[in-house]
C-alpha cells in the first residue's frame, strides 16, 4: 500500500546545507527513486532549498511551508522565536496526514499526533560525551569564568542549553525509530540515552563528490608537498594537534606545507578557537600554513587527491566522513584511533594512538616511503569502494518503511 512520507528539509534552511546533516539529506534525496509512495517536503516559507541549492531529487514531491523561526539566539529578541521552534506543533502539516515523518535534525522536533510514524537520524552524542566543552553544568560554568558578570552570563547560558538539550534528546525516546550513522554512535545511544537496541539501526554513510575537472586552481597555488585538513574548528577537532604534528615533521627536515580548509579557516582572525589560532600564530613554520576557507566539492576532491596525507586528530566522531572522502580519493589517512574511526577506516597500522600527535608526525614521515604510501592508498580504497549512496539510500528506505 502506498505511503505518504514527509522529509523535514528545514535543516537546509538554517545553516546545515554545507555540513554533515545537509550532505545526508541531499544525498538521500538525489539517490531515492520511488514511484510507489507519495512525498512531502516540509520547509520554511518562501525559500525552497531544493531550488536554492540546486540538487535534483528523482521523486515527485509536494511542498508544505511553515513560518520561519529563529534557531539560534544572537540577541534577546531571538529568545521567544527559539522557544517557539523548540515546541513547534507542525500545524500546517497535520492536514496532509503523513504516514511517516523523517527528521534529520533533532532540534527541529517531531509531530506528536496519532497515526504518524516518526523516524529520527542519530549522528552523535558529543554534547553529552564532551560535556564540559559543550554542555557545562552551572557550577562548572561559574567556576571557570573570571569576573562576576561573566560568571552570571555563563551560568544563564549553561542552564538554558542544558534545559534545551534535555528536551531535544527526549525526541529520540519519543520517536518510533532511530537510525544511527555508525555502530559506534548506536552503542553510545544505547549506553547513554538508554535507547532500546531493537529501536535503533545503523546505516553506513558514503563519500559525496561532484566529478569535475575544476578545482585544480586551488592546489596549483601550493608549490610543495602538503598535508591537508578540512572540517570544523570546534575544540574536539584538535587542529592544534595537526599543527603540532606538522611542526615536528618540518623540524625533522621534511619540506612540506599544511593546508587547512573549512568555513572558519579563511584566515587567522576568523578562527574562533583560541587554542587553534594560537597554534597557527606560534608555529615557526606559519608562513607555510595555508588557510583556504570554504572550498567546493571539486576543489576539495582535488585537494585530497594531491595531498601527501589527510591528517585528522579529532578526539571524537559520530562517523568521520572526511576520512572516507580522503580514502576514496587515494589520499593516505593519518588519524587518531578513537570513536567511529576504526569502524570507518579500519587500518590499525595507519591509525595512531589517541591524542599522540608525535605518533601522527611519525606516521606522516612513514608515508614518504613510496611502498608504504601505496599500501596505505590501496587499503583505503579497498575499505571504501563498497560505500555508495545508492546502497545507503536503499537500506535507509527499507528501515523507515519496515514495521
Amino acid at each position: 500500500m502506498s505511503k505518504v512520507i514527509c522529509f523535514d528539509l528545514r535543516p537546509l534552511q538554517i545553516g546545515h546545507e554545507n555540513r554533515g546533516i545537509g550532505m545526508v539529506i541531499k544525498s538521500i534525496l538525489e539517490n531515492l527513486d520511488d514511484k510507489e509512495n507519495k512525498y512531502i517536503f516540509y520547509i520554511f516559507d518562501n525559500n525552497n532549498p531544493v531550488d536554492r541549492l540546486g540538487f535534483v531529487p528523482k521523486i515527485k514531491y509536494q511542498l508544505v511551508e511553515t513560518p520561519k523561526l529563529t534557531a539560534a539566539i544572537k540577541k534577546s529578541t531571538d529568545i521567544l522565536p527559539s522557544i517557539r521552534l523548540i515546541f513547534h506543533k507542525f500545524h500546517r502539516l497535520k492536514k496532509f496526514k503523513p504516514d511517516i515523518f523523517v527528521q534529520f535534525d533533532l532540534m527541529l522536533g517531531l509531530p506528536k499526533w496519532r497515526g504518524v510514524k516518526t523516524v529520527i537520524i542519530a549522528y552523535d552524542l558529543i554534547p553529552l560525551i564532551m560535556r564540559n566543552d559543550y554542555l557545562p553544568s552551572p557550577y562548572y560554568a561559574w567556576s571557570h569564568k573570571i569576573g562576576k558578570k561573566a560568571k552570571i552570563k555563563a551560568v544563564v547560558r549553561a542552564i538554558y542549553y542544558n534545559t534545551k538539550y534535555k528536551l531535544y534528546y527526549s525526541n529520540y525516546k519519543k520517536s518510533d525509530k532511530v537510525i544511527s550513522i555508525s555502530e559506534s554512535t548506536r552503542r553510545s545511544f544505547i549506553d547513554i540515552l538508554k535507547i532500546k537496541p531493537e529501536k535503533i539501526k545503523t546505516i553506513p554513510l558514503a563519500p559525496v563528490f561532484i566529478m569535475s575537472k575544476k578545482g585544480s586552481e586551488v592546489d596549483n597555488q601550493i608549490n610543495k608537498p602538503y598535508i591537508f585538513y578540512i572540517g570544523g574548528t570546534d575544540r574536539r577537532k584538535q587542529i592544534d594537534h595537526v599543527i603540532n604534528a606538522f611542526n615536528i615533521v618540518r623540524g625533522r627536515g621534511y619540506d612540506l606545507r599544511l593546508v587547512l580548509a573549512g568555513n572558519e579557516l579563511k584566515n587567522r582572525n576568523t578562527i574562533p578557537d583560541d587554542i587553534t589560532r594560537g597554534a597557527v600564530n606560534a608555529s615557526p613554520y606559519k608562513n607555510d600554513i595555508k588557510l583556504l576557507g570554504f572550498v567546493n566539492d571539486s576543489q576539495k576532491q582535488s585537494l585530497y587527491a594531491n595531498a601527501h596525507a589527510f591528517v585528522f586528530c579529532s578526539s571524537y566522531e559520530g562517523f568521520g566522513l572526511p576520512v572516507i572522502e580522503a580514502a576514496v580519493n587515494s589520499c593516505p589517512v593519518v588519524a587518531y584511533n578513537n570513536s567511529s574511526i576504526p569502524e570507518v577506516y579500519g587500518d590499525q597500522k595507519t591509525l595512531v594512538k589517541n591524542g599522540d600527535y608525535v605518533a601522527a608526525a611519525n606516521r606522516i614521515i612513514e608515508l614518504f616511503d613510496n611502498e608504504e604510501r601505496l599500501r596505505a592508498i590501496k587499503q583505503g580504497v579497498s575499505k571504501t569502494k563498497e560505500l555508495t549512496w545508492t546502497k545507503t539510500t536503499d537500506f535507509f528506505m527499507s528501515l523507515i518503511l519496515k514495521g
